[in-house]
């Protein structure tokens, strides 16, 4: 006995149907993908980092769209999705984050959740000395400059390895504050300020390679700074290093003009003839051997170079104003004083 096959047995999926399947299973793959892929950073190479602030009142398609145009994240919707499906678009506190590009979503809003009070930021450049430094506190209302200079004479150091032998005077912290770009919460006491400074010189210097130098860690970061404050390129630190350990080595004097600078009561960027007779502990045309303390706050490069100096012969060197592309070195003076003659010293 045969039984007859239902309508809806009978009937196949048309064309139609199967091409609206077809999208909606494309639709829903895409979303998928988007969301899933959607936590990864936006540039992770972009360390880079920036004040984001979130203000009263924004939402979290406000905050989003924002996000997205300062180039932290790469896609809005998978942001978006991320907050609903984890129920944060009203959790996130009015506030300033320190983000970077290089962050990825989940890292972003931990961020976000955790609201603190306005930020600010401030930028030490590679070489500025502590008086400079000073300046700039002051002029960003940081500090005040006797806050600073308590600090200087008095901050605890027992905990940094590497600044045995500094002096106990005002120029006990030189070339310890490394030049970086630091983001601080308004009013952050001045204590915490000098422990973010100092942990980051720690940082680098635990990341310098092997100190071929022969020198104690405070002379080699001495000639980091007389070499940051010579040097115009990367690539010829290592051999105006150079030039000073081969001075050490025969007896020479540094005959640094960057020296008697710094050792001045008067501010100034260039050298009078009569300055080179200037008395100062700091003038090594006058007194032998390497300064009493560093002259500046030296940059990672600089601090390689002192760690690394370049094996040569050199023992001059000057600034080539023909080309403006780097110092001209010299084995003998004659050569030194033939260079000076044809660039026009």
């Amino acid at each position: 006995m045969s039984m007859k096959k239902s309508a809806f047995q009978n009937k196949k999926p048309s064309m139609r149907t199967y091409i609206i399947l077809l999208i909606a299973v494309f639709a829903i793959a895409a979303v998928a993908s988007m969301f899933i892929g959607g936590g990864a950073p936006a540039d992770e190479n972009n360390t880079e980092k920036m004040v984001f602030q979130v203000r009263a009142g924004e939402t979290a398609n406000g905050i989003t769209a924002r996000l997205k145009e300062a180039g932290l994240i790469e896609n809005e919707l998978s942001f978006k999705l991320y907050l609903k499906s984890n129920k944060l678009e009203d959790k996130l506190r009015v506030g300033s984050y320190v983000l970077s590009p290089s962050m990825s979503t989940e890292e972003i809003v931990d961020e976000l959740l955790n609201g603190v009070g306005e930020m600010m930021s401030f930028t030490i450049p590679e070489g500025y000395t502590l008086r400079d430094i000073a300046d700039l506190f002051v002029a960003e209302e940081i500090m005040s400059a006797d806050t600073f200079w308590n600090l200087v004479r008095t901050y605890d150091v027992s905990g940094y390895a590497f600044m045995e032998g500094c002096p106990d005077n005002n120029h006990r912290l030189e070339g310890f504050l490394f030049p970086d770009t630091y983001f601080i919460a308004k009013h952050t006491a001045p204590e915490k300020i000098f422990a973010m400074m100092l942990d980051r010189f720690a940082e680098v210097w635990n990341a310098l390679p092997e100190n071929k130098s022969g020198l104690s860690n405070y002379d080699t970061v001495i000639l980091a700074s007389m070499v940051e404050s010579e040097a115009k390129f990367d690539s010829e630190r290592a051999t105006i290093a150079s030039v000073y350990m081969n001075r050490k080595a025969k007896g020479m004097y540094m005959q640094c003009d960057a020296t008697i600078l710094y050792g001045m009561t008067e501010r100034k960027t260039q050298l009078l003839y009569s300055d080179y007779k200037y008395e100062t502990i700091y003038n090594t045309y006058l007194y032998a051997g390497f300064p009493p303390t560093p002259i500046g706050n030296p940059g990672k490069q600089s601090l390689i170079a002192a760690c690394q100096p370049e094996k040569t012969e050199y023992l001059y060197y000057l600034w080539d104003r023909v080309d403006n592309d780097g110092h001209i070195f010299s084995k003998t003076y004659q050569e030194h004083l033939n260079h000076s003659k044809r660039l026009g010293y």
